[in-house]
């Protein structure tokens, strides 16, 4: 009786606590599927609020502060702080789910230094055919472009004598070049998307050989009436003239940043060798042809070698886009142009481009009287302008190639001005650097034509490439509005440097003489310098004040803890507040879901 009785209850017992146990299993898998639940929902809330943060931190950085910087514009426009707020959120998964954030940390980080560290080589052997015509036509362009604007200085000025025009006039039909440009390449920046870059390239092409060749017949023309036909018909053709160079000069820069976009330095600094070569040797060919055949041979030699490359360029140069039809964005990118204008970078990249063009031009018309204290022949002093020239040509690619590598431009722009302006001082010789009034050594000269050679392309050539970073950096798409653009702007500018040189040049000369002409020169560059170097400095300030600021708020969010100007964007949570416990979600009591959908936050301070 007692063993049953006692049987039955050890059976009743142990069927209890099995319905007990089971119980238990299932409200544990219940709180556990709530736990995962939540935490879930918890990661989820956190990535949203830290989405929102950093849309508002890039709002508010719409406009970078530190335009020249490359590393962000050849990718997207902010690689760096994307991997970081991607690692910070895989390392808040791993931390929350107990996993590990040190390899997640580690690998966003190396991709993030891998991607800004890319850079890509130029060989031109690697490059496709139709990148090879194009980089070969372009460069022919720019020397006969530059052949035919120097051409007429060793014989115009004696011509002009016999058809009875002065030296002044005969200045301004050679200053008129340089002022026509500065006011048709923001034009044609404009012109060139509705008129496509094949159109207005061989259009130019045509421009400037057919005004060059008909430059040559001027000679015939009769002044027994007086010079002012003649007068007239120089003036005409010398603007027609520029009109057409500006055209190739426009298109050519468009073609480079459309088609070699990762090193437009080297290749503008491969142009630039083509553009000394044109200077140098337009003078020397000139005089040669003139004494061969008289006052039409030159300008028909390169006016028919400008009009030979115009059918050759059209079966052999590729087809664009064509002209881009009128949209409804036309009215915005009317403004375009001054909205690149509109900031600190812009600016002083304009006056880096109008100050290095004047470096060349205003030794135009200085140099000569300065070296007549030497008895030198015409050609010895030629060969002194062809020096210059000469180191130019070769100093270009090279400062193209170091430009495209470094990660800002000013890196280079910097100590091209400071030694350009100390090889302008050494030229004078300026009384700054201790040099009487009036000294004056040949060999000096030579070796303050070297300098200025080899650091005047390193002042101009980032230039370029510098406005391409600024218009990305602003929005710009990266498109033929964009390219067009820069480079009428860019050729404005340097139009502008290099008919204020020769200007400005010509009046000091009369004022104060060489070595202060060239002082002044100086002073100029100098202060590129300072102006270069406080704009890098605060930029570097404000970065630095910037990615603390945001290595604060990704810290924050990641140790659970958020400050109140934070807070106020995010939602309001007892998983989020600052007495977060992990510990909380352990009890059985606790109701996890009482806190959803969240609430708006209230600010406390």
């Amino acid at each position: 009786m007692f063993r049953n009785n006692n049987g039955e209850d050890d059976e009743e017992e142990s069927s209890s606590l099995l319905k007990t146990s089971q119980s238990n299993q299932r409200s544990y898998s219940s709180l556990s599927n709530k736990i995962n639940g939540t935490v879930s929902n918890v990661i989820e809330n956190l990535e949203q609020s830290e989405s929102s943060l950093n849309l508002s931190a890039n709002e508010e950085e719409e406009v970078d502060t530190s335009v020249f910087n490359k590393n962000s514009t050849k990718t997207n426009n902010f690689p760096s702080s994307s991997h970081q707020n991607n690692s910070d959120t895989t390392g808040l998964k791993n931390s929350t789910l107990g996993g590990s954030t040190a390899n997640s940390e580690d690998t966003h980080s190396t991709l993030s230094s891998e991607d800004e560290s890319v850079v890509v080589s130029f060989s031109f052997r690697r490059l496709s055919r139709k990148k090879k015509f194009i980089l070969v036509s372009v460069s022919v362009a720019n020397c006969l472009s530059y052949l035919c604007l120097s051409l007429l200085a060793p014989f115009f000025p004696e011509e002009a004598l016999t058809k009875n025009v002065n030296d002044t006039i005969s200045g301004w039909i050679f200053g008129v070049f340089a002022l026509s440009q500065v006011i048709m390449s923001p034009i044609f920046g404009k012109v060139l998307p509705r008129v496509g870059i094949r159109f207005m390239y061989l259009g130019g092409l045509f421009l400037a050989g057919g005004c060059t060749l008909l430059f040559g017949f001027t000679t015939y023309i009769s002044v027994t009436d007086g010079p002012l036909v003649f007068i007239i018909f120089c003036f005409v053709l010398r603007v027609v003239l520029s009109i057409g160079c500006t055209s190739i000069n426009t298109a050519c820069f468009t073609m480079v940043a459309k088609e070699f976009p990762d090193n437009i330095a080297t290749v503008f600094g491969i142009g630039e060798v083509f553009v000394g070569i044109g200077f140098m040797s337009g003078p020397a060919i000139g005089g040669v042809l003139y004494g061969l055949g008289g006052f039409l041979i030159p300008f028909a030699v390169i006016g028919g070698l400008l009009l030979l490359a115009v059918p050759i360029n059209w079966f052999l140069l590729p087809h664009d886009d064509g002209p881009e039809p009128l949209d409804e964005d036309d009215k915005e990118r009317t403004s375009s142009l001054w909205r690149l204008l509109g900031t600190v970078n812009s600016v002083l990249t304009c006056f880096a481009i109008i100050i290095a063009a004047m470096i060349w031009s205003v030794l135009d018309p200085t140099l000569e009287p300065h070296l007549r204290d030497f008895g030198l022949d015409s050609e010895i002093v030629g060969l002194l302008f062809l020096l210059m020239s000469a180191f130019y040509a070769i100093s270009s690619p090279i400062w193209g190639w170091i430009a495209d590598r470094l990660p800002d431009n000013r890196i280079l722009l910097i100590p091209g001005f400071f030694i350009s302006a100390i090889g302008m001082l050494i030229l004078g010789p300026s009384t700054l650097l201790g040099f009487p009034d009036g000294y004056n050594e040949l060999w000096l000269n030579i070796v303050a034509l070297i300098v200025l050679g080899l650091f005047a392309s390193a002042a101009l050539i980032p230039t370029f490439d510098s406005f391409i970073i600024i218009a990305e950096k602003l929005g710009f798409e990266d498109d033929m509005h964009t390219y067009s653009m820069v480079a009428g702007l860019w050729g404005s500018m340097y139009a502008l440097g290099d008919f204020v040189g020769p200007t400005v040049g010509g009046f000091l000369l009369d004022l104060v003489g060489f070595q202060w002409t060239c002082t002044y020169v100086a002073g100029a560059c100098a202060f590129m310098v300072v102006s270069l170097s406080l704009n890098w400095i605060i930029e570097c300030c404000m970065n630095r004040r910037k990615k603390s600021k945001k290595d604060i708020k990704s810290k924050s969010m990641c140790n659970g803890t958020i400050d109140v100007s934070a807070r106020t964007s995010l939602e309001q949570t007892p998983l989020l507040t600052d007495s977060w416990n992990y510990n909380t979600l352990m009890t059985e009591d606790s109701d996890l879901m009482s806190s959803y959908p969240p609430q708006p936050a209230t600010e406390t301070v």
